[in-house]
């Protein structure tokens, strides 16, 4: 292999990771605090304002993920013989709110928007809510005017919620950020740029140790004065 060959080889390597990590950088998932939320009984819910997120930055498949634990409740007015249809229903939903008169046809009679999404896939503790599909619950795909995520219990289920999460962020999603996510976007920065120069290394390592097994091949011919090869 030529020197120059594999010159061409190394700097496509660190091209290609150099876009990789601009590609991982410009999207982020934002964590929000469940620590507070209590125990939620059938239709009741607990808010995720966004007043420092501007939620237009989600990328086309970004999805709400909740981790969460559940157990049957039976309703007063429950007919006994639906009691196993109750138990295999969606325990769990994703409430869409804006109270900012935003431009949807889901609109109310107070200018606000209530908009429930069902996850498109929930079992085994976690569900997951589509971007399609709070778009179309919400009426709209210009979420400028959502003010809230909140998540709350179906009409059977006592519901825990122990995690959530958006992701498919766009990294300037913020309109500011708490000194906690600060810290969080600054670790995961020295993370890529850690690890991008881990990979270079080694690339150049690989490269070096290449030129060097050509070299140990070829010796010099005193007779023609040229180096020949060995092996």
């Amino acid at each position: 292999m030529k020197l120059k060959k594999i010159v061409s080889i190394l700097s496509a390597a660190i091209m290609t990771i150099c876009c990789a990590t601009t590609v991982y950088a410009e999207t982020i998932s934002l964590d929000f605090d469940c620590s507070e939320i209590p125990v939620l009984e059938p239709w009741v819910n607990f808010s995720f304002t966004l007043d420092h997120y501007d939620m237009t930055k989600l990328n086309d498949d970004a999805e709400v993920i909740v981790e969460y634990s559940h157990e049957f409740i039976a309703g007063e007015n429950d007919v006994p013989d639906m009691e196993e249809s109750y138990k295999s229903e969606c325990p769990i939903e994703l409430i869409v709110q804006s109270w900012s008169n935003p431009d949807t046809p889901m609109v109310n009679a107070t200018g606000g928007v209530w908009a429930k999404v069902l996850p498109y896939e929930w079992g085994s503790g976690v569900a997951k809510f589509s971007k399609a599909d709070i778009i179309a619950a919400y009426g709209t795909d210009d979420f400028s005017g959502v003010d809230a995520l909140n998540i709350g219990a179906t009409g059977h289920a006592l519901l825990t919620v122990t995690s959530f999460t958006v992701n498919g962020c766009q990294d300037d999603i913020y309109i500011t950020m708490t000194d906690a996510e600060r810290a969080e976007a600054y670790k995961n920065a020295l993370i890529i740029v850690l690890a991008s120069a881990l990979v270079i290394i080694v690339t150049i390592i690989v490269v070096f140790m290449i030129i060097l097994k050509r070299k140990t091949n070829y010796a010099y011919d005193a007779a023609t004065g040229k180096y020949i090869k060995t092996k």
